[in-house]
């Protein structure tokens, strides 16, 4: 009996260390002995009221429960700063309202190894901690922030971080953003997770050193991030949010923060994040089906109505082959109503857009358009939406107590859904948790692109993933749920290459393209564009225009620069085929886009 539990310990032993030696290292490798950082000076200790920190590249120090400094081992650069104002622990409640320092507020700093530590936060009406730890594979510090308290309506737990003034902050917010002290823009917000804040990380650079905290949850867990910006100082807040329903919730915690430091500029720790998401999101798995010319497009067209004389005029432009358009339609007059003609000249489906879905029957001018299009080598998507029902359609009866809910009002969620908006549209949004909605769309898709031989779908608000009242359904919340759905058009027709609108940490794992959007006040935006999304997305994914790169907007030339800066695919939108020549000014910065220039 000793001697087969001491060869289960010696299995067991083996088994761990193998496992753990293909963690991830933070360069993204596979970890080898050499690669290990030195242990040498490695630990924590209690200094009055500061907690030490001594990680293989970098000293961290927290005091009274605040992380006030974080320094390079190599080089000394400092990251943080000490903030009176960014309480280290709040909790976050659904109003919108914050609980800082408790009655009787304490502070305790407890020793639990020579390399992790519990902070300790406790008062008359709330407890918080945080659990530290340092990684032994990876010399991360691991921060895991966990809260509760008497008052119900508990949204997260929110860990602060302030940044140093000479830290320029890279954050894959709006498609990529750097915040730098010298401009004030972009200004204080609130980012969810995928939807605003689209990878679950945010990078600090100074000089040749990079810091970065980021998480490693594959299981969907909703969180944000909180840019609070003032007199050019940055602080960042790390929110571990519930599950909703949020009403009656009091605790908050489960996700588990990385800090660490990093040789080089802000592509060392991204590269880092981009092979953890390749292996634990299986993406090679997911891109094999995938058509070969996937990789070859590059140029793209949104918002085309389907005119099949602007075919000819797009040829001219650009090789078809390697060029790449949404299918959209044009909205209706203002004045249309349910059971009017609808105008079928630049209409792929029976019904104006954004009506009556999810009816995406084709007209005689879709079939023709898409005829046109896949004869001469064009890559076409029409039109989709992922979780749009209109409130007439008759699917609407049987899925309407699956509507997405509020998380502060419990109201039903849509677009135009208060009665004060337009006739024209209402459409109701549902949970894509449920299978029954899943089942009807994806039938839609599937059926319409083989009908019209189409070897793409456009699967427009993807990119709306909401922690609503009623976030469970089907054991699915709304995150799971997308992804369930684009894996089950996957599966009954392998090879339809999908866009979103959008494109984050979770819907690029199933789609090629997505839409970028950009922050609005495009002339303040352009020093702001950053690229790190494209560069975390590549290999798998891309980014195409979304809005204001029309030749008649006045905006565009200022929206081409933004995409740029982003290193999206080029992209052209174009409601007037008149004005589809290198004549116009737009045009032709547009085709020099695309040929490197």
């Amino acid at each position: 009996m000793r001697y087969r539990r001491s060869a289960q310990s010696l299995l067991w032993l083996v088994l761990t260390v193998s496992i753990r030696a293909l963690i991830a290292a933070p360069n993204g490798c596979a970890v080898q002995a050499a690669d290990l950082p030195t242990l040498a000076g490695q630990g924590m200790r209690i200094d009055g009221n500061r907690l030490v920190v001594q990680a293989p590249r970098f000293t961290a120090v927290f005091e009274n429960g605040a992380l006030t400094s974080v320094i390079a081992r190599q080089g000394g650069v400092e990251f943080c700063r000490r903030d009176p104002e960014a309480f280290p622990l709040e909790l976050v409640y659904v109003n919108g309202s914050s609980m800082q320092a408790d009655r009787h507020h304490k502070v305790t700093n407890k020793l639990l190894s020579d390399r992790a530590a519990r902070i300790i936060m406790s008062g008359d009406d709330s407890d918080r901690e945080m659990l530290l730890d340092i990684d032994p594979i990876s010399g991360d510090l691991r921060i895991a922030p966990s809260g509760c308290g008497n008052r119900k309506g508990l949204r997260a737990i929110r860990w602060n971080v302030p940044f140093a003034r000479g830290a320029a902050l890279v954050l894959p917010i709006y498609n990529g953003t750097l915040i730098e002290s010298s401009r004030a823009y972009p200004r204080s917000g609130r980012y969810v997770w995928p939807m605003e804040w689209q990878a679950q990380l945010a990078i600090a650079q100074r000089g040749n050193t990079a810091l970065m905290i980021h998480a490693e949850d594959n299981a969907a867990k909703h969180k944000a991030l909180q840019v609070t910006r003032k007199d050019g100082l940055t602080t960042l807040g790390f929110e571990s949010e519930q599950l909703g329903s949020l009403w009656t919730n009091q605790a908050a915690g489960g996700i588990e923060w990385h800090l660490n430091v990093y040789e080089g500029d802000w592509q060392a720790p991204a590269d880092r994040y981009r092979a953890w998401m390749e292996r634990v999101y299986d993406l090679p798995a997911k891109r094999a089906a995938r058509p070969k010319w996937v990789d070859e497009i590059d140029f793209s067209v949104q918002w085309v109505e389907a005119v099949p004389e602007v075919l000819d005029q797009l040829a001219r432009l650009h090789p078809p082959e390697r060029t790449w358009l949404h299918l959209s339609g044009p909205n209706p007059p203002d004045d249309w109503k349910v059971g009017d003609r609808v105008d079928e000249s630049t209409n792929w489906r029976t019904r104006p857009y954004d009506t009556f879905y999810p009816d995406y029957t084709p007209t005689p001018q879709g079939k023709a358009f898409l005829a046109k299009a896949n004869a001469a080598g064009f890559k076409v998507a029409p039109h989709f939406n992922y979780f749009a029902v209109d409130m007439r359609h008759p699917a609407f009866a049987a899925l309407r107590d699956w509507q997405i809910r509020d998380d502060l009002s419990n109201a039903p969620l849509g677009w135009y859904w208060p009665h004060e908006n337009y006739e024209w549209t209402r459409l109701a949004y549902i949970h894509p948790g449920l299978g029954l909605w899943r089942r009807t769309l994806v039938d839609a898709v599937v059926a319409t692109c083989r009908a019209l031989k189409a070897p793409g779908a456009h699967l427009d608000q993807s990119f709306v993933l909401l922690n609503p009242d009623n976030g469970l359904v089907e054991n699915r919340n709304m995150i799971e749920g997308l992804l369930r759905l684009e894996e089950e058009i996957e599966r009954i027709q392998p090879g339809l290459v999908l866009q979103g609108e959008g494109l984050n940490e979770i819907t690029f794992q199933w789609q090629s393209f997505g839409q970028a959007h950009t922050f609005p006040n495009a002339s303040e935006r352009v020093a702001s564009a950053h690229p790190i999304c494209s560069f975390l997305w590549a290999g798998h994914s891309r980014l195409v225009g979304f809005w204001n790169l029309d030749p008649a907007d006045p905006e565009a030339d200022v929206n081409i620069e933004i995409y740029k800066r982003m290193r999206i695919i080029p992209t052209l939108i174009c409601k007037d085929r008149r004005m589809l020549t290198t004549e116009n000014p737009v045009v032709r910065k547009t085709m020099e886009w695309v040929n490197g220039k």
